[in-house]
């Protein structure tokens, strides 16, 4: 049976329950109550806002290097990470040197902040966010700019690092910075939910900004109606460039480094799940793809910090640590690894985003085009084209 729920602890009154699921629930239907009257004017001034820059009376900063922009339209859960290391990993197959600009949700203090993973530095999801430092880590040698003010962050870079690209990580509605190409993603599970703007509906802006985007990428399209999305997409009648990419396992890593193991390990296995992700029923949909069957699901909400520990440690204390029997996500891994007694007995399932050939052609042409543009060579190594696309 699986049970989920945002921490542990039995309800009040014995209802059997969790009262860590009953209160954060709780909360946010409060929350969602109280806000409600503020839905039409929060509507209003994203409108205006989004009008006024189009028109100029807000003015954009011209970026000191080409800017390329992954966002989305829907509140978390579209893979935006993902598919800003695909985009550091293309851009660096053609020999630019790229560094991203990100807000860091979830770290401790506002202040800007740089890392590299391969100069010595502390590397905390405390300091960082969990999401920058996971894109730190696989790319060791990319600077990653942490920070509310991307302007300040892309000025720093040019002065620090002088790349010759500057990925925005979850910049579709960060405005103020010009871009070279902005890329929407769309959660192919998820699509535009019920169609209405926070906090009746996942939306952060009206669904007519699927205009503004210069490219559609339809993300977990091996998860969800792909299909369904796309025609919805159009008929609000967006005529761009629409993509699709897959979102899937590639391996299981024991959180202290100690091993590996095949997907095919979790075929028939009755496993535990622990997450603090936007969407942690993509994870467990993922999980059973493999042909594992999800006793239990831990899912905390997103950026979840886990500062105390102990429960945890008492959960995986009987766990084999030869055997995948306790999974977690990459993103809650980096702020475990080194922090967690029992690191031997929970694993990481990794994923990988694969795009269709013609997403992967778009993106190669663009970053080529974008180097050709501002004097940069292109590695005469770059990946080959589809012929199918």
């Amino acid at each position: 049976m699986t049970r989920t729920f945002a921490a542990p602890g039995p309800a009040p009154g014995g209802s059997g329950a969790p009262r860590g699921l009953l209160l954060p629930l709780a909360r946010l239907q409060f929350a969602r109550l109280a806000l409600a009257p503020l839905a039409p004017l929060y509507a209003a001034l994203v409108r205006v806002r989004a009008h006024l820059y189009a028109q100029g009376w807000l003015s954009r900063v011209d970026a000191p290097a080409p800017v390329i922009s992954i966002g989305n339209l829907t509140v978390g859960g579209a893979g935006k990470t993902p598919v800003v290391e695909m985009v550091v990993r293309m851009a660096r197959a053609l020999g630019l040197r790229p560094a991203v600009l990100t807000r860091g949700y979830g770290r401790r203090g506002s202040g800007l902040a740089r890392v590299c993973a391969r100069e010595p530095a502390p590397l905390e999801a405390a300091l960082l966010g969990d999401e920058p430092l996971m894109l730190a880590l696989a790319n060791p040698d990319v600077p990653i700019y942490v920070g509310a003010d991307r302007v300040a962050a892309a000025r720093l870079a040019a002065l620090v690092d002088r790349p010759a690209l500057l990925v925005l990580d979850d910049g579709f509605q960060h405005l103020r910075l010009r871009r070279r190409c902005d890329v929407l993603l769309l959660d192919a599970e998820r699509g535009l939910g019920n169609g209405r703007l926070l906090p009746w509906g996942p939306l952060r802006e009206p669904a007519s900004a699927l205009g503004r985007a210069d490219a559609i990428l339809l993300t977990k399209a091996n998860l969800g109606d792909a299909e369904r999305v796309a025609a919805a997409v159009r008929a609000l009648g967006y005529g761009g460039p629409l993509f699709r990419c897959a979102y899937e396992p590639a391996g299981l890593s024991r959180l202290d480094g100690g091993k590996d193991l095949p997907l095919e390990t979790l075929r028939g296995r009755r496993v535990s799940l622990l997450s603090g992700i936007a969407q942690p029923g993509g994870f467990a949909a993922a999980v059973r793809a493999q042909g594992a069957a999800v006793a239990e699901q831990l899912a905390f909400p997103d950026h979840h910090p886990y500062r105390d520990l102990a429960p945890l440690e008492g959960r995986l204390a009987g766990a084999d640590p030869g055997a995948p029997d306790w999974l977690t996500t990459e993103k809650d891994a980096v702020k475990l690894r080194g922090r967690l007694r029992a690191a031997d007995r929970l694993w990481v399932l990794r994923m990988e985003v694969r795009p269709e050939p013609a997403a992967e052609g778009f993106f190669f042409d663009l970053l080529e085009r974008l180097a050709v543009e501002s004097g940069q060579h292109v590695s005469a190594a770059a990946p080959p084209r589809d012929p199918g696309r």
